[in-house]
């Protein structure tokens, strides 16, 4: 659509003699469709011609002439609005849909420009809890509309499989052992011990400085210590990969912390040669005071390094390795500060690509206290977080229940039920502004009524059914669009007109939820004018006597159905065609 703002931009342009630019920021979208696809104030204009700006909006509507693509040109109150031609649009967007098909949405912006994501990036020795569904498909998101847009991506799941938690579950295996029975699962045996290694640490001093002294030896090299770390790294990352098979998830690395221990002495030594390292009570750290913040501490004083040594030395390699121009932490907000003092010292170590890193945040997600009936944030520590296998499971059977009892005769009912659970969590998590907190309700993200997932696979699957039910497929005949005079029709093919832009924006803002957003916007659409069908005949999309209009609205459908499509599988959501 910001081609045809800048069309109407242009008609101003000339009688106004302003530029261009100047014009296109000041128009504005109607309140109401009918009004008008675009609106320019007078309000400035009134000022220097010494008239009311409705004056000035009725000589300005009269002097300008009507051309392509623009239909009418009418004055409003102080506002001049712009009617684009329905018939030039239909031509122009919905050829264009079908033409591309699964590129529709796809730009060339960032061709030549590589982009490094860090996400999911969970820690070993824990079962996925729920909450990772945040940071693992945000990121998920952001590496499909990037590279929709053209840029080259790299994601890396920055594993934590490093630091004195280690030393502790070592320390907690020795003092308390493993279940050997066969029936309990390495990882649920795992997860526990972590859990314990934690309490315990917080009640006992020695145990905890016994943890301690085990992750000191395990970055010296100690066998024994390197041989358990390996054992608890392979049963979390077999887990993992159940839990990202089931998401459609997949990464071009998995670098975890461990991966840059060789390098974290020469990022020292760089530090260091700037002049940027200091001695603090038998640490070493970055003194960051003249930026109103704490130090970046970059080792203890036992020696160990810690979560920043690390970031530090990932950030230099990624840089040297890959050559990023942006690079992408997709990190809850808790974070905010750990980031703001490894960008600014990468910064004072002269890095000008240190502007080139971003923290992206996000809220938490939260589930209701069966109890109390407040929503809480789980934690693994506390051994009170939901675990993402079983979410993802429960949706799964939930859909499976839902569907036997709405269609009893779907042939790939078990396979539909994994695509409709799966989608309905990986939308919720999505729809919103990433910054805002997720309230995860099991019924609510499974109502196919809502703005769910299942709202939006089912709007896909009722496309497919009305073209596979049509009587020539779209494109098949050519098509009068001056027919799709509807108000939904109309809505529709410019917010299908409009996608590629919101891909866009999505993609600069690295916020996945204006993609969610522009589909719910059209998929409420579709359904409003599929309802309205159902009670007006003459509404109806497939007109047995009436086969240009069938002819039309069947091209519609059908595009509908492929930016339905695309926008969802950008997002990590399956579409299925019957439900």
């Amino acid at each position: 659509m910001e081609a045809y703002k800048e069309a109407v931009g242009k008609c101003l342009a000339e009688p106004l003699g302003q530029p261009l630019e100047a014009i296109v920021t000041l128009l504005r979208t109607p309140p109401e469709p009918a009004w008008g696809d675009y609106a320019f104030p007078c309000f400035t204009l009134a000022k220097a011609w010494r008239q009311a700006p409705p004056q000035v909006a009725a000589q300005l509507a009269e002097s300008i002439p009507v051309r392509a693509p623009i239909a009418t040109i009418k004055a409003q109150g102080p506002y001049v609005n712009f009617t684009l031609d329905d018939g030039f649009l239909g031509r122009e967007v919905l050829p264009a849909v079908l033409a591309a098909g699964a590129h529709y949405g796809h730009g060339e912006e960032g061709r030549g420009k590589k982009v490094v994501i860090d996400y999911s990036s969970p820690n070993i020795a824990k079962e996925l809890a729920f909450h990772h569904i945040r940071s693992t498909m945000i990121g998920h998101a952001l590496k499909q509309i990037l590279r929709a847009r053209g840029f080259t991506v790299e994601g890396d799941n920055h594993l934590g499989d490093w630091g004195t938690p280690f030393g502790l579950l070592i320390a907690a295996y020795q003092r308390f052992g493993w279940d050997e029975r066969t029936d309990v699962e390495d990882i649920v045996q795992l997860n526990a011990l972590y859990i314990r290694a934690s309490q315990t640490a917080q009640d006992d001093p020695e145990f905890a400085e016994v943890g301690r002294r085990w992750f000191q030896r395990l970055e010296a090299g100690n066998a024994e210590a390197r041989q358990y770390w390996r054992w608890f790294v392979d049963v979390s990352r077999a887990e993992f990969q159940k839990v990202y098979d089931l998401l459609g998830v997949s990464f071009e690395h998995t670098l975890g912390e461990s991966f840059f221990e060789p390098y974290m002495e020469a990022a020292l030594d760089e530090l260091r040669a700037k002049g940027l390292v200091t001695a603090s009570q038998g640490a070493l750290i970055v003194d960051l005071s003249a930026y109103d913040m704490p130090p970046c501490l970059l080792k203890k004083q036992d020696g160990t390094t810690l979560y920043s040594t690390r970031d530090l030395a990932t950030a230099l390699y990624r840089q040297r390795t890959w050559g990023f121009d942006t690079c992408l932490y997709v990190v809850d907000t808790g974070q905010s500060l750990h980031f703001a003092q490894i960008f600014k010292v990468l910064e004072l170590a002269g890095l000008a690509w240190a502007h080139a890193c971003h923290h992206i945040p996000f809220g938490l997600v939260l589930t209701r206290n069966a109890a109390t009936g407040k929503w809480e944030k789980g934690s693994t520590r506390q051994g009170n977080a939901s675990l993402l296998k079983t979410v993802l499971e429960d949706a799964i059977s939930m859909a499976r229940e839902k569907i036997a009892a709405s269609n009893p005769s779907l042939s790939n009912a078990e396979q539909v039920a994994r695509q409709v659970g799966v989608g309905a969590v990986i939308f919720n998590d999505l729809k919103n502004r990433r910054t805002r907190d997720v309230k995860f309700d099991l019924e609510t993200i499974l109502n196919p009524y809502g703005e769910t997932g299942p709202y939006m696979q089912y709007t896909h699957a009722r496309c497919a059914s009305v073209l596979a039910a049509a009587p020539l497929p779209a494109g098949a005949e050519e098509v009068d669009y001056t027919l799709l005079n509807e108000p939904e029709e109309r809505a529709l093919v410019r917010k299908l007109a409009a996608y590629p832009d919101a891909v866009a924006a999505a993609a600069q803002a690295w916020e996945p939820s204006l993609v969610a957003q522009q589909l719910l916007s059209i998929a409420a659409d579709f359904n409003s004018y599929w309802t309205r069908g159902n009670k007006d005949r003459t509404v109806r999309i497939l007109q047995p006597e009436a086969r240009a209009l069938t002819t039309a609205r069947v091209t519609l459908t059908a595009a509908v159905r492929i930016v339905l499509r695309n926008g969802l599988q950008l997002l990590g959501v399956p579409t299925p065609d019957a439900m």
